[in-house]
């Protein structure tokens, strides 16, 4: 099989899966706010987030670093096997360690949710060894396994959470079926269709100089996940549950729209780009890359302005009355999602212009601006704030890293995005100011308006549009209907 062939695989199995756990995991948190409301959703929302920091230094960024030397093709299977024990047996031991002050600290500063706090740390110490797998399934291009086990892991969270939440309207029962899930998907793996077994391997000597050599990879994991869930933590800290409740929900569709821009997209295009950025075509690399700032900038603004102006309709219909202040943190927060996709695509080009180092760099200057944001921005706006600091910290990461990357700017391009941004801000200044922000029409006409102008413009054309639809076709053709490719 090609590499090209691969990567359509690979990306077949990868959409699918991410489609249908993401939008299952949409309808399962509509079900959960009707349950929690706002309060448990707040809950829900900081566990989540506040737990993960503990496991930051899980593997000290070994894990990272085998994936990178295990995708090269080129280890022996027995050492793989005696590595990925190691890795196994050290994360348990960590988080072994870990958990005790883990129980104590939050004992005093969290004791009305001690008990979801405990079945959460559980649940992501069980995930640990569930994406060790899949790092070493992906590492050899298995993408089909982890996608059905990712499949089989949402159904068992919805179906026994689901069951459990109608008995016990508590944040602790999802929490509950987590667990059972992560049981399942160890199950599912090591039940003979994993390569190898678990068992412990303890060897100091490799554990020191795999941690010396995943040193860089846990810095920029810790620093991202601040980056990322810091906001959420200090919300409830600084505002209480409810807060953290509206803010989730907002988040999370931020993330539903995150679905084909960044989550789809542009791992797609990655490859290509690599390949492209190899061939020491600049002629090539300009052209290419400025037709996936055109796609990028152009689909995630038409889904920014859909989730702006239909915000109030999908928050009523779907969400409880309480949760109406989600609405304008939503429409805050969804202005990230067309700068996230471009900060991701130049982040992936300084990373394929072997400037890691350089992203981290900016990764930490723009997570300590996030922070400070949030802690002036937070006691006076609340969510909405919080919802500011993201977009601002977004921006200003974008501006950095559009300067450290090496790339010809075409100021005809810039010029063209640069019109129809500042368009926008003036359209929805005036729409705001004559108080027709909940106008469908309004908000249907400018949707209509800012495509004809993407169109005519150039900044979607025919050929941009074949990007997207050919290779899902294709794709997905492979994957249903050529069972000898699956």
């Amino acid at each position: 099989m090609s590499h090209e062939e691969q990567v359509g695989k690979n990306f077949a199995w990868g959409a699918f899966s991410q489609l249908i756990t993401r939008l299952f995991g949409l309808v399962f948190f509509v079900f959960m706010s009707h349950v929690l409301l706002e309060r448990g959703m707040g809950q829900y929302n900081f566990i989540s987030s506040f737990v993960v920091f503990w496991f930051i230094i899980s593997d000290f960024g070994a894990g990272s670093y085998l994936y990178r030397e295990w995708s090269k093709g080129d280890t022996p299977i027995d050492k793989i096997e005696y590595d990925f024990n190691l890795i196994f047996s050290i994360k348990f031991f960590i988080a072994f360690l870990v958990f005790i002050p883990f129980l104590i600290i939050n004992w005093f500063i969290n004791n009305d949710i001690f008990f979801a706090l405990v079945l959460y740390y559980i649940a992501i110490f069980l995930s640990l060894t569930i994406n060790q797998a899949d790092t070493y399934l992906y590492s050899v291009n298995n993408f089909k396994l982890s996608a059905i086990r990712q499949m089989i892991e949402k159904g068992v969270i919805m179906f026994v959470g689901g069951i459990l939440l109608l008995f016990f309207k508590k944040v602790e029962m999802v929490f509950l079926a987590m667990i059972l899930a992560q049981i399942i998907s160890i199950f599912y793996y090591f039940s003979g269709r994993f390569p190898f077994k678990l068992h412990f391997i303890i060897n100091w000597l490799r554990v020191k100089e795999l941690f010396i050599k995943g040193l860089p990879f846990v810095l920029f994991t810790l620093v991202v996940s601040l980056y990322s869930r810091i906001d959420m933590v200090m919300l409830k800290f600084m505002q209480g549950y409810d807060m953290v409740g509206w803010y989730g929900t907002a988040y999370k569709i931020y993330d539903v729209a995150n679905i084909f821009p960044v989550i789809l997209f542009i791992p797609a295009m990655f490859p290509v780009l690599s390949r492209v950025f190899n061939s020491e075509s600049t002629e090539n690399l300009r052209i290419f890359f400025n037709k996936l700032i055109r796609i990028l900038f152009s689909s995630s603004l038409i889904l920014s302005l859909f989730f702006i102006f239909f915000a109030p309709i999908i928050v009523s219909r779907f969400f409880p009355p309480s949760f109406l202040p989600s609405v304008l943190a939503m429409r805050i927060l969804i202005l990230t999602l067309v700068i996230s996709s471009l900060s991701i695509l130049f982040s992936n080009l300084l990373i394929i212009q072997n400037k890691e180092k350089t992203t981290l760099k900016l990764v930490i200057i723009s997570c300590v601006v996030n922070v400070v944001l949030n802690l002036i921005l937070i006691p006076k706006y609340s969510l909405y704030g919080a919802a500011w600091a993201t977009v601002i910290a977004e921006m200003f990461y974008l501006f950095l890293l559009q300067r450290a990357a090496v790339w010809e700017k075409d100021f005809v391009l810039i010029k063209k995005i640069g019109f129809l941004v500042l368009f926008n801000i003036i359209i929805l200044f005036l729409i705001k100011y004559f108080s027709l922000t909940n106008n469908i029409f309004v908000g249907v006409s400018n949707l209509f308006v800012n495509i004809t102008f993407i169109w005519f413009l150039g900044l979607l054309n025919k050929s941009d549009l074949q990007m997207f639809y050919l290779p899902i076709k294709n794709k997905f053709q492979n994957m249903f209907f050529n069972q000898s490719e699956i």
